[in-house]
């Protein structure tokens, strides 16, 4: 729920400052909370060898950095409603990044789901704004600029994998955040008046600059792995396909944007393209995690996972997030 309403808190903040100023609001204010966080772990710095440093640098520009930009600057020229929907595919672009970086298997369940999505991008993308059978020329823009978000969240995913096996998640997420958003800080001084038209946001402006970092960015990452803690990746993977679901109630109840009946077919495609994608790897997920549950409770050899409290780890949050 959080996750959708944010792509309404940005749309509310870029009608009153441009898109670079709230690439900064969100980055310096993100960093800024997640250095709180880290400081409440107790546990603020920890020691990486060199390879693992790198790999979150990577993490991070790819995970924040480029997908924030992609964010803003997309949604800049786009509704919200529509933009929470383009960005629901990223379950899909991660299946095809799994199989060439990780060897991840493409079956045929796979290739039909991202078929399917793939259908339904191209309902909303010709019959998805309101008025008129097709999007203009600057939201077409709007629709590639933030295509490349799904895909970046994608790398992220797959790439910070290898870290959340060996360091809390709550460490890596902050890590990347703060390396990603560095850059950002540095706005203000190439762009002068970047402090003056932020300071300038009305109540209901700085309302959705929090919402849009300390809940959006930061606390939903918290009940996410708090979630996780109870539950299997497989029982939380579906609450990611609510995302647009929220994103299009939040669009209309705050910001007024009415859903074209081609919109609600075509984000329901892709959403079926999505879970079709993902359903076949949950429920062999699921069965594996039944018979690791099995194995430890009759006590058996292997190498178990890492519990917290008893529990299993949290995982990897999923895409529409992110960085979102």
């Amino acid at each position: 729920m959080i996750w959708g309403a944010n792509f309404t808190a940005i749309r509310f903040l870029l009608d009153q400052v441009a898109p670079l100023d709230v690439v900064f609001l969100r980055g310096a204010g993100a960093a800024f909370f997640f250095v709180l966080a880290l400081l409440l772990t107790g546990r603020p710095l920890l020691a990486m060898p060199r390879r693992d440093v790198a790999r979150l640098a990577v993490v991070g520009v790819i995970g924040v950095t480029v997908l924030n930009l992609a964010m803003v600057f997309g949604q800049s020229r786009l509704p919200a409603a529509l933009a929470s929907l383009i960005v629901t595919s990223n379950p899909v672009h991660t299946a095809l990044i799994s199989r060439v970086l990780l060897g991840e298997p493409l079956t045929r369940r796979k290739l039909a789901g991202i078929g399917v999505a793939f259908a339904g991008l191209v309902v909303v993308v010709l019959y998805g704004s309101e008025g008129r059978a097709a999007l203009s020329t600057r939201e077409l823009t709007g629709v590639g600029i933030l295509a490349i978000a799904p895909f970046s969240w994608a790398f992220y995913t797959v790439l910070s994998k290898p870290l959340l096996r060996t360091y809390p998640p709550v460490h890596v997420a902050a890590y990347g955040a703060i390396v990603g958003a560095a850059g950002f800080l540095l706005l203000p001084l190439l762009r002068p008046g970047t402090l003056g038209r932020i300071a300038e946001l009305d109540a209901a402006g700085w309302g959705a600059a929090l919402f849009a970092t300390l809940v959006s960015f930061v606390l939903a990452y918290i009940l996410w792995y708090r979630g996780l803690r109870v539950l299997t990746p497989s029982q939380t993977a579906v609450y990611a396909y609510l995302v647009p679901v929220f994103g299009l109630l939040a669009a209309w109840l705050v910001l007024g944007e009415r859903p074209t009946p081609f919109l609600l077919l075509g984000g329901a495609t892709i959403l079926a393209g999505v879970i079709l994608t993902n359903s076949g790897a949950a429920a062999r997920a699921e069965g594996v995690t039944g018979e690791e549950g099995a194995s430890r409770r009759s006590g058996s050899g292997g190498d178990t996972a890492e519990t917290v409290g008893g529990r299993p780890a949290a995982a990897a949050p999923p895409a529409g997030a992110r960085g979102s």
